[in-house]
């Protein structure tokens, strides 16, 4: 994090290379569901890795409960497995995945819910975990369209990354000095 500016360079690039990698999803969704597994393994990878930093570094300012350290464990387990078995992890990712992702929408809707008051943006967290919830259903029910939808899935939950980047420390101080 940048002290002078307040802001997490590191989670913003995160949330770029999702963007990007939802981007090339979108644009290109005849990848085989194999490499969808080892890029969306890499990606879930660096995303536990990330939040589990977060947890660790913020936890005390922030109040985030122990689901904030669940949530990057989760992150790490799938994207290890969707990188060792990713022959394996093609036929089931979509369920899996989509499991998983309807999990991350709820306890994104239930954050906005809870820190309406003390997060600046809590309309966007709300909006990204109501489409979360959406695609991960939609994981399930049309695994045909999962490339699609997943690319839909990195490249909102990338611009959430990137947008807290920039504001979330700002939001730290702000939470902690109301509570």
């Amino acid at each position: 994090m940048d002290i002078k500016t307040g802001r997490n360079w590191g989670l913003f690039a995160a949330g770029i290379a999702l963007v990007l990698i939802g981007f090339v999803l979108l644009m290109v969704p005849g990848l085989t569901l194999v490499a969808v597994a080892a890029v969306a393994g890499c990606m879930l990878l660096a995303a536990g890795i990330v939040d589990g930093y977060a947890y660790f570094k913020y936890r005390k300012a922030e109040g985030v409960t122990g689901w904030a350290l669940a949530y990057a464990v989760c992150d790490v387990i799938l994207g290890v497995l969707f990188i060792v078995h990713p022959l394996v992890s093609s036929v089931v990712i979509p369920w899996v995945l989509g499991v998983f992702v309807m999990a991350y929408g709820i306890f994104e809707i239930v954050a906005a819910i809870r820190l309406d008051r003390d997060l600046p943006g809590w309309g966007w967290v709300l909006f990204t975990g109501i489409a979360s919830l959406l695609c991960g259903f939609a994981f399930i029910v049309a695994p045909g369209t999962f490339a699609l939808f997943l690319g839909f899935f990195l490249m909102v939950r990338g611009v959430q990354m990137a947008v807290w980047g920039v504001t979330m420390p700002r939001a730290t101080v702000r939470i902690v000095h109301n509570h």
